[in-house]
């Protein structure tokens, strides 16, 4: 389990785990408590009842006097019994049923007292409560139950005799008994909540940590799983955004679906800024109204159609890293509002935590896949590249030995192996390069590849920018130049196209190329076939390969999304 915070440490002194230290008194009557074995408790407890017994009956002897030797031999035995007990402890669990025969030997005691002493009205009942307070303990909500069944069981057996007498104290047998039953079911309940609280504990401890291993989207799904099932949730909601910049995402979990929109928007979060959390110590946990995640859900496309009727209540705690800043919200949970203030609290330290680990992973993964492009780069500078040099040198050479009428063709495929070695050579210095963030102007840098492939496979080719002076991510400019040549390449080869039209259009946090041609495309009743190296590409770059027949022909439509991916 990860190491606790101070931010932690601070929701768990408010949830009741902490010590105030105004109070030395309580904090030391608790440790103690804390730290006793409850098994010592419970058989200090019998005992020190017996010896107070033992003590009141020999200064006051109970009535009626006829039994009184009976009395002191019954409670001289059972202090014998409760000595023995503390001396020498059963070396069992604290919950094992040979407990269950100590306990009965408990009523039996105390059942057979109050016969000896005035029965419903013996002094003895007092008595009775130690067992369900100890079966409790020890059991829970099903020793609560059977304490109770046990207690009810003595009472008859006392009161029977006194019912019968002549002189009934009917109030008395009822009272008694409804009082055990009540008693019985509110240690029922605190049996019932430590039990739900361990569980709980167990829950926040088992944190899911393989899911790191998957992608965005399947280890944030196992995290807000998680934390739904500790928070009995329906529905939960974090927002997050960068420290500095505009960025930042929405996650939505609702019924087992996790919905995840990235935003660039800067009213968005003007609007919906989640607060900063000023000081660790001080905890940022807050009830919120249904109209605040309302104003956030209306606000985004995607998620307007879970506005729906007012919750019955809605928790939501702020953290802050030093990378992001964020809130969750926990929609109608399955707790007390005291109990989910500090769970909520707890998760949101967690996602805190999660998020900083996975953007250390992420930017550990980009360092070396930087590093990888590097190495790539420089291998095919010290290997292909010096190749085609060599190759257009004796392309050169064999261009003045050879007819005239051959001439051309040599000088075609000299120009051709010369624009290969162009495009090597920009490839290794963009990889070379550091600043990668910028802009490039692909309406530079796309004539040329277009004129390239004109040459290559003998097609003509029409180009279309949309804005004519368009420009892409630095990152992203290889990429594209790869789709086009890649698709181009297709048409003609599978297609025998001989036209190729290509258009760019940039629109609001988006790239679409269309590519289409006038091959052969391909029949109605021929399912479109992907080509497997176009797709993993559009893939990589989380875009949207789609196809569609033409006449003649066929239509290459890719969506690129040019937005920050927010990580």
């Amino acid at each position: 389990m990860a190491s606790l915070d101070f931010g932690l440490v601070a929701q768990l002194k408010r949830a009741g785990f902490g010590v105030d230290p105004m109070n030395p008194v309580g904090k030391s009557t608790r440790n103690f408590l804390l730290a006793a074995n409850p098994e010592w408790l419970i058989s200090v407890g019998r005992l020190v009842t017996a010896l107070f017994a033992v003590l009141a009956v020999y200064l006051d002897p109970t009535q009626p006097a006829a039994f009184l030797d009976e009395l002191q031999v019954t409670l001289g035995l059972y202090a014998v019994f409760s000595i023995l007990l503390v001396l020498f402890p059963l070396r069992k669990s604290l919950d094992s049923p040979v407990h269950l025969i100590v306990h009965i030997v408990d009523a039996a005691v105390v059942g057979w007292l109050a016969l000896l002493t005035n029965e419903l009205t013996s002094p003895f009942f007092s008595f009775l409560p130690f067992i369900p307070l100890a079966m409790t303990m020890r059991w829970g909500l099903r020793g609560a139950v059977l304490s109770a069944l046990i207690l009810q069981t003595v009472l008859i057996i006392v009161g029977l005799p006194d019912l019968e007498d002549g002189d009934s104290e009917l109030n008395v047998f009822i009272m008694r008994s409804t009082y055990f039953m009540v008693a019985a079911v509110m240690l029922g309940y605190f049996g019932v909540y430590r039990e739900h609280h361990r569980q709980r504990l167990t829950q926040l401890a088992d944190w899911p940590f393989d899911a790191i291993t998957g992608d965005r989207a399947s280890w944030l799904g196992g995290l807000f799983e998680h934390a739904a099932e500790v928070l009995g949730a329906p529905s939960l909601m974090v927002v997050w955004r960068d420290q500095e910049e505009d960025i930042g995402t929405v996650a939505y979990w609702l019924k087992g679906n996790l919905r995840l929109i990235d935003i660039q928007d800067t009213a968005f979060w003007e609007q919906h800024d989640p607060e900063p959390l000023p000081d660790p110590a001080s905890g940022g946990v807050s009830a919120v109204s249904a109209e605040e995640v309302a104003a956030i859900l209306c606000d985004l496309p995607e998620l307007a159609g879970e506005v729906r009727k007012p919750h019955t209540y809605i928790c939501s705690a702020v953290f802050s890293s030093i990378r992001y800043r964020g809130r969750v919200f926990v929609i109608d949970p399955a707790c007390r509002p005291d109990e989910c203030s500090s769970l909520t609290e707890i998760i949101a330290m967690r996602f805190r935590s999660e998020l900083e680990r996975l953007a250390l992973m992420q930017q550990t993964t980009e360092a070396a896949r930087s590093e990888e492009r590097v190495r790539l780069a420089r291998d095919l500078h010290d290997s292909i590249l010096q190749d085609l040099t060599a190759a257009s040198l004796k392309l050169k050479l064999i261009t003045k030995s050879v007819p005239d009428k051959i001439r051309a063709n040599v000088v075609d495929v000299n120009t051709l192996v010369f624009e290969l070695q162009q495009r090597i050579r920009i490839y290794v210095e963009d990889q070379r390069s550091v600043g990668k963030y910028g802009e490039a102007p692909l309406y530079q840098t796309l004539p040329g590849l277009i004129k390239l492939l004109q040459q290559q496979w003998d097609c003509q080719i029409e180009i279309s920018l949309v804005p004519p002076n368009m420009d892409v991510p630095q990152s992203m400019l290889h990429e594209i130049m790869q789709l086009v040549s890649e698709a181009t390449a297709n048409a003609v080869r599978h297609g025998t196209a001989t036209q190729v039209r290509i258009k760019l259009v940039r629109g609001d946090g988006e790239l679409e190329l269309e590519i289409s041609d006038n091959g052969s495309g391909i029949g109605n009743d021929v399912e479109p076939k992907r080509p497997l190296s176009l797709s993993a590409r559009v893939n990589e770059l989380k875009g949207k390969l789609t196809f569609r027949r033409a006449s003649p022909g066929l239509s290459i439509r890719i969506a690129l999304p040019l937005k920050l991916e927010v990580r």
